[in-house]
């Protein structure tokens, strides 16, 4: 059944989600990983504040190891020559365990109020990405591509018991269609993203946005099936994704017969003060569909930003 989700209102919040899945998330508790022997760090003043970051290219990677579970931060600035150069766009690929985790295209300008320490060299505005990191050692290499060299920061969130925020269901203003996901005797609302229609979400922050991904199987489909997102805001660049799904084994959808979910795969956001018109896009496959479920951390009320 399709919807004309083009509502007025800024941003919704399901009650009946937030009733049905209390689970809460973990709450970010960012600190920068430790020192990286093979790679010198570059300090960068930030409003005049020091941060370390790492150079990195694609002849000359950062390995660095991560215990999970939790989160993986990356920060990325590229160099410039000139405070008035124009912006350049970059990937980088964060790798291990003989996969990609995640690749991530953006571009940036220089920063008014960033440069390295020891040289005075402008770098640009800062661009991030949020990895889920899975129980266990890993060792990661981070590289970048379309540019001579990159700077990064990387810091990790732990998880922990006792450190967790409530996350609450928000609804799309704009989507072709809902549907429900069930999984372990929950039912879950998600809405599909077409490559030619996105899903609309309005968010003010500042805030974090959760946002969890389905590739749907058709019965044609087998074994591993890559797909790309982006997620579109007003007057920046595109955010970009890709993923390598498999079919869940736990995971059904109760109005599609015909099609499958794939495993779960999720992207954090920090979003900044203001109003957020996200649109959420399928870039490839160009003929398949996903599903898309949205969370915020629950406002505290009375609390000031």
């Amino acid at each position: 059944m399709l919807l004309g989700l083009r509502l007025s209102v800024i941003c919704t919040i399901s009650v009946q989600a937030v009733l049905a899945f209390p689970a809460p998330a973990l709450a970010a508790r960012w600190r920068p990983i430790g020192e990286v022997r093979s790679a010198a760090p570059i300090r960068v003043l930030v409003s005049g504040k020091p941060r370390v970051y790492y150079r990195v290219s694609s002849g000359s990677p950062l390995t660095f190891s991560v215990t999970g579970p939790g989160r993986l931060r990356i920060v990325s600035r590229v160099e410039f020559r000139s405070a008035k150069a124009p912006a350049i766009a970059y990937r980088i690929r964060l790798e291990g365990e003989g996969r990609v985790w995640r690749e991530h295209a953006t571009e940036s300008s220089p920063a008014p109020k960033a440069r390295i320490k020891e040289s005075g060299a402008p770098v640009g505005k800062s661009r991030t990405v949020v990895v889920a990191v899975p129980a266990g050692e890993h060792v990661l290499t981070l590289s970048s591509e379309g540019t001579m060299s990159v700077l990064v920061r990387v810091l990790v969130a732990e998880a922990s018991s006792r450190t967790r925020e409530r996350m609450v269901s928000i609804t799309p203003v704009e989507a072709v269609q809902s549907v429900t996901v069930s999984e372990g005797e929950k039912l879950i609302p998600y809405y599909t993203v077409t490559k030619a229609r996105p899903v609309r979400l309005r968010i003010i922050g500042p805030t974090s946005l959760e946002l969890s991904t389905r590739l749907d199987f058709d019965p044609t489909m087998r074994g591993v099936q890559p797909y790309k997102i982006s997620i579109v805001g007003a007057g920046r660049r595109p955010r970009t994704a890709r993923f390598r799904a498999t079919k869940s084994a736990a995971a059904t959808y109760t109005d599609l017969q015909d099609r499958v979910p794939s495993k779960i795969d999720r992207i954090y956001l920090d979003l900044g003060p203001g109003l957020h018109d996200l649109s959420v896009r399928l870039v490839e496959p160009r003929s398949g569909t996903i599903e898309i479920h949205a969370r915020i951390p629950e406002p505290a009320m009375g609390r000031e930003e």
